[in-house]
Order: C-alpha cells, then structure tokens, then sequence
C-alpha cells in the first residue's frame, strides 16, 4: 500500500512538473511569436523557454501544435481576465466594458495573430494554430452573446445576428481598419463600436 501510494505521488509530481515547464514553454512562445511572427522555428522557441530542443519536444509534438496551444492559451486568457472584471449592471455596461476591454487587448496583439487571422496560408502549416483561433474566438462571441441576453432580461437562445454583430465589432480587422484608416484611438474605437452594439441590441429587444 505504501508504495503504490509513493508511486501515485510521484505520478502526481511529474505530472506538476511538466505542466509547470509546459505552462512556462508557453509563455516563452507567446512573447516570442508577438515579436517575431509565426515563422519562428523550434529552435529559437526552445532558447527562448530556456530548454533544449529535444526537450520542448517532448511537451510538443511539432512547431505547429505549440503554436496552437500557446494562441488558444492566449485568447482563454483573454476572455478571462476580460470577464473576471466585469461587474456591469446594465447591458449597455456590459458592452461598452467588454468592447473596451477586447480592443485594448487587439492594440497589445503582436504579429503572429495579425498573421495567422489575415492569412494564415501563407505562413507553412499553421493551419492547427488557425483553428484555435477560430474556437476560443466562437467561444468568447457565444459566451458573451448569451451574458448580454441575459443580462437584457431575455429568454431563450440569443439571436444569431447579436453574436455575428459583435463578433465583427470586436474582430482585430476592426480594430485595425479604424486604427490605421482613420487614425482612432482605441478608445474612440470602442466607444463607437459600442454605439452599433447597443443600437443592435435595442433592435433586437423591440
């Protein structure tokens, strides 16, 4: 009994211990794919975790699957902290604060997710990294969708058209066009989004 109990722990610790360098690897990507885009290689992803490259490999299986893991871990993150700080009372609240904070996270985003959400084809085979995009994004838009209907004292499942509309509102391409087209502010981006939002809202309800 003692040592399958020693043996469990063990287990356990292991099992701590590549999570911890897992966690770690993923955070030296993600700073690195900011700065440097998704060609990076394995090698320059290991340096910058501080490990060797057969090592990161036994966490990864490939290039391609760190890259997916470290942009869904990001955009998890993302949707987190963005609503762990909410407390709004009021669905133009709620929109306004999270329009607020999704662009102030797209003016931090680096070059990789500009890369992979414009055109990840032209990047190799990163297509892994494209669909983790794509989930953890349908994840935020679906979750906030059904929080704003609620919160709007509806019923039922929210209207599609409410999902799509601030799926397009809070997109980078958003962001980026009225940044660099118009010369705004993130700010005055957010205010302005928040506008249509809440106009769509109020449509829908009537």
């Amino acid at each position: 009994m003692t040592l399958f109990r020693d043996s469990i722990a063990c287990d356990s610790m292991d099992s701590s211990l590549i999570a911890e360098r897992k966690s770690s690897a993923l955070d030296a990507a993600e700073e690195l794919l900011a700065r440097s885009g998704v060609e990076v290689t394995m090698d320059e992803l290991a340096v910058a975790a501080g490990v060797g490259r057969r090592t990161l490999f036994r966490y990864f299986d490939s290039r391609e699957e760190l890259i997916a893991a470290a942009v869904e871990r990001q955009y998890d993150r993302i949707v987190d902290t963005i609503f762990e700080h909410i407390n709004a009372g009021t669905p133009e609240d709620l929109i306004r604060a999270v329009l607020t904070g999704s662009h102030q996270v797209a003016a931090g985003m680096g070059l990789a997710h500009w890369q992979i959400a414009a055109d990840p084809e032209s990047h190799g085979n990163i297509g892994a990294a494209g669909r983790a995009r794509r989930m953890a994004r349908r994840r935020y838009i679906d979750d906030f969708a059904v929080r704003l209907w609620r919160l709007a004292d509806q019923t039922g499942t929210p209207p599609p058209l409410l999902g799509d509309t601030f799926g397009l509102l809070e997109s980078l391409f958003t962001y980026q066009a009225l940044r660099r087209d118009f010369e705004y502010s993130t700010e005055h981006i957010a205010e302005t989004t928040s506008h249509v939002l809440i106009a769509t809202l109020r449509e829908l309800i009537n």
